[in-house]
């Protein structure tokens, strides 16, 4: 259990969700303020608030989506093609776009205190929604580091999980050694630590090489099986095609006409 919490993998699942729910929850926010111009403004079409209302909400959760996961991404290739066209407009486009999606952010959840006549409540929702505002954009930078990690960082985090695992493998051998080895062990030898891996690794080898002898005996006893079934039929084939088969000779008692 500790192992699957403390996975590497875990970490990148746990900012995903986070930034999923916080991509609902703005989405969730947004849909009154649409719902509200709908009711001023769209009273005359069927539906029309709802409508809006959905509009809203989704035109939200994809702008924070697209905060959350894909800012940092964006603002790096849009750095390298603006530095290539010698033309800033692309890169601040990106820094617009974040601060616009944050705006957006903090406006849905002040209009939730507006919803609630400027109460405590509302005052309170309107921190948390202002705390979700900066969170999303820390989740930006993080989950970004987190799945797009350095060569070098991947290669040390590899060589220290290699290292972390040779050790927990070695202790899972420990009980199968005499005490001799287990002082050879605790000297800084790991050669009986080997010695048995080595060992379960020859038997393995072994029962796998015995398993697929039987199997080619099996095959090769019922290939005989089908060889001799085979042949017993061919012959049985040619017994019965000469017994009845009139003898050579004969017509069935009739001379052959000659013209």
């Amino acid at each position: 259990m500790l192992k699957l919490i403390y996975h590497p993998n875990v970490v990148k699942y746990a900012i995903t969700l986070a930034g999923l729910l916080f991509v609902a929850f703005f989405a969730w926010n947004m849909y009154p303020i649409g719902f509200y111009s709908g009711q001023q403004f769209l009273t005359d079409i069927p539906n029309g608030p709802v409508m809006l209302g959905a509009i809203s909400a989704l035109l939200m959760g994809a702008l924070v989506f697209i905060a959350c996961f894909h800012k940092e991404r964006l603002r790096e290739g849009i750095g390298i093609f603006s530095q290539l066209r010698n033309d800033p407009r692309y890169i601040n486009a990106v820094k617009w776009f974040t601060w616009i999606v944050l705006a957006m952010e903090f406006c849905s959840v002040a209009f939730r205190w507006y919803l609630l006549n400027w109460s405590r409540v509302g005052m309170i929702l309107l921190a948390i929604g202002i705390v979700g505002v900066f969170a999303t954009y820390l989740i930006s930078l993080i989950s970004h580091a987190v799945m797009n990690l350095p060569p070098a960082v991947a290669a040390a985090g590899l060589r220290e999980e290699a290292g972390r695992q040779v050790f927990e493998d070695g202790r899972k051998h420990l009980k199968e050694l005499s005490i001799g080895e287990k002082r050879r062990v605790a000297a800084g030898d790991a050669s009986p630590i080997d010695d048995v891996r080595d060992a379960k690794a020859q038997e393995r080898e072994d029962a796998v090489a015995e398993i697929k002898r039987q199997a080619r005996a099996a095959a090769d006893e019922e290939a005989e099986r089908e060889r001799v079934a085979s042949e017993e039929q061919r012959r049985n084939q040619e017994f019965y095609e000469q017994m009845v088969a009139p003898p050579r000779g004969k017509t069935n008692g009739k001379q052959p006409t000659n013209f």
